[in-house]
């Protein structure tokens, strides 16, 4: 009897070692994998963000809904399509004096990257392609009430717990003289660490310069996010700060604060 309780306390330390660590190696490399902007997985990110300070006398605030399918396309053994869209639902008030509240979509906009399916000899996966912003807003005040047309470019590197890169895009307006509403270049530095818990920590900067007015918006954000198998289905849940360090006119000032959901649809 003492022997089958000890060759039973063995085999179930053996089990906690080879079991348990295999599933938290698998639970951080998807969590990793939701980290990669060019997955060829499919992914549901969604983001609420709460921005306040906003106007010319710091009365306004908005909130957004960020829904952002990517969608892979294997195109051939050696490229992939992968689809971006970004479709943001806004509830926002007195963004300026005398505009009251608004609700509804804003612009949609969507970038298709060509991906190669292997990285370069140094390691970077890199995609690029156009990007499209369409006249969507339910609002006037929720949008630039003109469609846009620019090109978007990702490099991006996976070296151990880390994945770091940039996001940039250029979009011009296209009705009537082209650039003449907005010119707008966005880039977006990240950098993304996953602990073997499952849990990834990003450090980003969505920056966008626009070129007919000569404004910077430069905002810095930290979030955590933590993996976790809800069923069948993975999911990354977390949030963070956002604190703008520059602001062009109509953006918030101060601190934003933001709460994501991934989505997760493993082949």
């Amino acid at each position: 009897m003492k022997i089958n309780k000890r060759l039973t306390v063995y085999l179930l330390n053996l089990f906690l070692l080879v079991i348990f660590p295999t599933q938290a190696q698998e639970n951080k490399e998807l969590a990793q994998e939701i980290a990669n902007p060019l997955t060829t997985m499919i992914m549901v990110p969604i983001q609420f963000e709460y921005n306040e300070n906003i106007g010319p006398v710091d009365d306004g605030t908005r909130s957004t809904i960020f829904v952002q399918p990517i969608i892979p396309f294997e195109l051939s053994e050696d490229w992939n399509l992968i689809t971006r869209t970004i479709v943001p639902i806004i509830q926002q008030d007195d963004i300026f004096p005398g505009a009251g509240s608004q609700q509804g979509i804003g612009d949609i906009s969507e970038s298709l990257f060509f991906s190669p399916d292997k990285p370069t000899e140094n390691g970077w996966i890199t995609g690029y392609g156009p990007y499209l912003q369409f006249d969507s807003a339910t609002d006037d005040y929720l949008g630039y009430e003109e469609h846009g047309l620019g090109g978007s470019f990702i490099a991006l590197r996976v070296d151990g717990s880390k994945t770091y890169g940039f996001l940039a895009n250029h979009v011009y307006s296209v009705e009537g003289h082209i650039g003449g509403t907005y010119s707008n270049t966005f880039i977006q530095p990240f950098f993304d660490y996953t602990t073997e818990g499952a849990m990834t920590i990003e450090l980003t900067s969505e920056t966008n310069y626009n070129w007919n007015n000569d404004d910077w918006s430069i905002p810095l954000t930290l979030t955590a996010s933590q993996f976790f198998m809800v069923g069948d289905q993975p999911i990354l849940v977390g949030g963070g700060f956002k604190y703008w360090i520059e602001s062009a006119p109509g953006d918030p000032e101060g601190m934003s604060y933001n709460l994501n959901l991934y989505l997760l649809f493993p082949k």
